[in-house]
């Protein structure tokens, strides 16, 4: 039995995605933000923790991909899930009494095109989760962007998401690696200096291997100095370390983030 750590309550789209990885007899535990959730493995509180790394339609998730670089921890299992989006209010509350609208970041973004179009004169404010969204809606005037509507609320309009096939990866994080799947994901940084990244990036060509992500992020230390998240299908013919081991020569900094299956 394992303790997994997830954003928000039972209202939140992480919360269904550790429904759905979970296995008979493991426990959930939810927690404000993203990287409350995933400290909690750093911290001993849970033995594993799942979070969204990357939407069809928002991106990735700054707070996710941060706390990947920053913490000793290994992507152990990814999945995907359909996230549809929903405007909640009060029992009686009609679309046009909503005047201030709250959800997370992600999901203010996923909806973007429809809370222009039909909410342009709403405030409409960031929260760190959609659970505490919904545990601000308290008045008629008052309405969240969420999975579904939490007790005493009601879902006023369904599928608010700009795309119908909305979806998020969600990844499960460990202190200890695993050595399942096909699938790879690795951080690193370089020289700065002219053709310093394509020297990384050519050895996945070199070895065959299909890049599924490539993502910057700052590295936060200083101005213009970024890191580069990588991920990519290995099929087992090669040798995993091999590749690292190559890598590590073309780069500054090299973490292994894990090798891991899609369920």
């Amino acid at each position: 039995m394992s303790k997994i750590s997830y954003l928000g309550d039972k209202y939140t789209h992480t919360y269904a995605a550790a429904e759905k990885i979970k296995s008979q007899g493991d426990e959930l535990v939810g927690y404000r933000t993203i990287l409350a959730s995933i400290e909690a493995v750093t911290h001993g509180e849970s033995d594993l923790a799942i979070a969204p790394i990357e939407n069809s339609c928002g991106g990735s998730i700054a707070d996710t991909l941060d706390a990947l670089w920053m913490l000793p921890l290994y992507i152990v299992k990814e999945t995907v899930l359909a996230v549809p989006q929903h405007l909640v209010g009060m029992n009686g509350a009609k679309k046009s009494d909503l005047k201030v609208i709250y959800s997370h970041p992600q999901a203010i973004s996923q909806c973007n095109d429809y809370l222009c179009a039909n909410f342009a004169s709403a405030e409409i404010i960031a929260v760190s989760s959609t659970a505490q969204a919904l545990s601000l809606v308290k008045e008629n005037h008052v309405g969240a962007i969420a999975r579904m509507a939490s007790d005493g609320l009601t879902v006023i309009e369904e599928d608010v998401e700009d795309v119908k096939n909305n979806s998020t990866r969600f990844v499960v994080l460990s202190d200890r690696p695993n050595d399942e799947g096909n699938k790879c994901s690795v951080v690193f940084e370089t020289q700065n200096k002219p053709g310093a990244l394509v020297e990384a990036l050519g050895l996945f060509d070199k070895y065959g291997l299909n890049m599924t992500k490539i993502e910057s992020r700052p590295h936060k230390s200083k101005l213009g100095r970024y890191v580069f998240f990588v991920d990519f299908d290995f099929s087992g013919q090669e040798k995993l370390s091999e590749v690292l081991g190559q890598l590590a020569q073309k780069t500054l900094a090299l973490k292994f983030l894990g090798k891991y299956p899609t369920v």
